[in-house]
């Protein structure tokens, strides 16, 4: 049984893969500090390797069985490294002009090695001079897609939990949960039009998880006391991760609110590099700006305005993907 799809999937933070050798039904699969290339088994959580980046956007690959990154160990080997203690588990992925991918890791000096397969008894894969041809092959249902750090560290953005099309494709499970442990996010702010059921809120109150539900509708502007609500949810909270459906236009008005009341002086350019497209949605965020800088001008406290804005027009050459804002 070969692993699904041709190995040419697309690399993305938070998206979990089979790494297979190139045409062939084995894939990585880790025991330990070692590496080993095993005929395909679904299911199996030791053949699956999860896509992380560090703050500098550098690549890493976790098992999630073990917990361990692939990359260098000390007897310059490849194998399973124990956590992020250098440049050991960083790598560089190339995509090959034949198909696949070439896969290097740095040596002495942080000079670039390739993986190469070999053949023999026990681990199969070493630092050589000859790539091997290596096959990524994302698994169905990744968790939150387009992830990204806006203050690393402390605010991140993302699609929900498994976006597919509609805002209800949103599931908080254990594998969500993992993914949120691991960058030690311990706050959510989501502007989804739906709602997390009872028990998905129960993991998170059991995983020490906070969650702010602020709704939202698509192509629709947040409220002024949504803002102040976004912000009340933020500013005294840990690392914080801001999600709608899509992760697009809703989730750019939360970050460009929380950006205002931090104090940046934004423009309609710089909410349009944030993800907001609609024309109320920029016309709620100048008014919010003007509100910030009237109560800055006059050391008020901040008036609440609690007026529903019109919802956006949705421009008819929108395709379905990007009009989930």
């Amino acid at each position: 049984m070969f692993p699904p799809g041709r190995g040419n999937d697309h690399l993305n933070a938070g998206d979990i893969y089979w790494i297979s050798l190139l045409g062939t039904n084995k894939v990585m699969t880790a025991k330990g500090e070692k590496l080993y290339l095993r005929e395909y088994q679904k299911g199996r959580w030791d053949q699956m390797w999860i896509c992380e980046t560090n703050l500098d956007g550098r690549i890493s690959m976790r098992n999630r069985h073990t917990q361990r990154f692939l990359g260098r160990r000390v007897d310059h080997t490849v194998g399973c490294v124990s956590s992020h203690s250098g440049d050991s588990e960083w790598l560089t992925i190339t995509r090959l002009s034949l198909g696949g991918y070439s896969l290097e890791v740095s040596r002495e000096g942080n000079k670039l090695r390739p993986i190469q397969c070999v053949n023999g008894d026990g681990p199969l894969l070493k630092i050589g001079g000859v790539s091997t041809q290596f096959g990524l092959h994302k698994i169905k249902n990744p968790v939150f897609r387009r992830f990204e750090w806006v203050i690393p560290g402390h605010l991140a953005r993302s699609s929900a939990p498994y976006y597919d099309i509609e805002d209800a494709d949103q599931s908080m499970n254990e594998t969500s949960i993992e993914f949120l442990d691991h960058y030690q996010i311990r706050n959510i702010i989501s502007l989804n039009s739906v709602e997390l059921s009872p028990r998905e809120r129960a993991r998170l109150r059991d995983a020490e998880i906070a969650y702010s539900h602020i709704k939202a509708m698509e192509y629709a502007a947040v409220t002024q006391e949504q803002f102040d609500q976004i912000w009340d949810a933020y500013h005294k909270s840990g690392p914080t991760i801001v999600y709608c459906g899509y992760g697009d236009g809703r989730t750019g008005m939360a970050i460009s609110a929380i950006q205002l009341f931090q104090g940046q002086a934004l423009d309609d350019r710089d909410y349009r590099e944030n993800g907001v497209q609609c024309p109320t949605q920029l016309a709620a965020l100048n008014a919010l700006s003007d509100r910030i800088n009237s109560v800055e001008s006059d050391s008020d406290p901040v008036n609440t305005l609690d007026t529903q804005l019109p919802p956006c027009t949705v421009p008819e050459n929108t395709t379905p993907e990007k009009k989930k804002k």
